[in-house]
């Protein structure tokens, strides 16, 4: 009996050129504890993942790898204190994770657009926080750095009369996708320059156009020791019929998947 389906060569098509799809990895305390460990683990079973993925001429430039886990409060409390900005109790704050531009004119102009948006939803807008990465440090490839976006977290607050977590997760979603229309309306020249990794009170994603083992350096914060979940989804990206771009790394916002859909 065979134990592959794989069929014998014929016309164009060889064996020889099969090859893995995308790796997904995925931690869970199923009492839901958060801790360390746990997300060391997940990143852990990320580099492990290193041969699911892929990469161009380029050994250091990855198709995307990243990881999707529970909003950090304690670690964020610490890294938005630094940076200004005073946080709620958790639940009470939803974070985005953005792609924004590099020109600091255009940058701006986008931040401004969603002091608009998170208003006109009722939500109060906490303030922004850069999000520190390590190009160099990670060894990121020279066509990922090409096309680096900035990045940074926005903190929005819970307004009133928002009292159900489910309403506000609603209302986060809403302001991100009329946010990103309203971005590409008013600011053309700000397409594929401008994407929101994630918009939660629930969960945050870390990613880029990375290989797995760069995620971790290349975003430092992920060795805080205040960073824990009690769950975490982990993805390396095998491109087969798109190119590798920040914004097509997984996870997504939602979900992640090992092959096209």
């Amino acid at each position: 009996m065979r134990f592959s389906t794989v069929p014998p060569p014929q016309g164009l098509y060889h064996p020889a050129y099969e090859h893995e799809s995308c790796g997904i990895g995925f931690v869970v305390d199923i009492q839901g504890r958060r801790s360390r460990k746990l997300l060391d683990s997940a990143l852990d079973v990320l580099a492990h993942l290193n041969h699911r993925g892929a990469r161009g001429s380029e050994p250091n430039t990855g198709d995307g790898a990243g990881v999707l886990l529970q909003i950090p409060h304690a670690a964020l409390r610490i890294l938005a204190g630094a940076a200004g900005c005073v946080l709620p109790e958790a639940g009470a704050y939803g974070v985005g994770m953005c792609f924004l531009p590099v020109d600091a004119v255009l940058r701006r102009k986008v931040m401004s657009l969603a002091a608009e948006v998170v208003a006109e939803f009722g939500q109060k807008l906490l303030g922004w926080r850069d999000v520190p990465t390590d190009a160099a440090g990670s060894d990121l490839g020279r066509s990922a750095r090409a096309v680096q976006p900035h990045i940074s977290q926005v903190y929005i607050g819970r307004g009133a009369g928002v009292d159900d977590d489910q309403a506000f997760e609603r209302r986060l979603y809403v302001i991100r996708k009329v946010l990103e229309n309203r971005v590409h309306a008013a600011l053309p020249q700000a397409r594929g320059q401008f994407y929101v990794a994630s918009m939660s009170h629930r969960t945050v994603v870390y990613k880029g156009m990375l290989t797995t083992p760069q995620l971790r350096r290349f975003y430092p914060e992920l060795d805080h020791p205040a960073m824990e979940t009690a769950i975490a989804l982990v993805h390396s990206r095998f491109s087969t019929n798109t190119f590798p771009s920040w914004d097509r790394a997984h996870p997504y916002r939602y979900l992640m998947h090992n092959g096209e859909i």
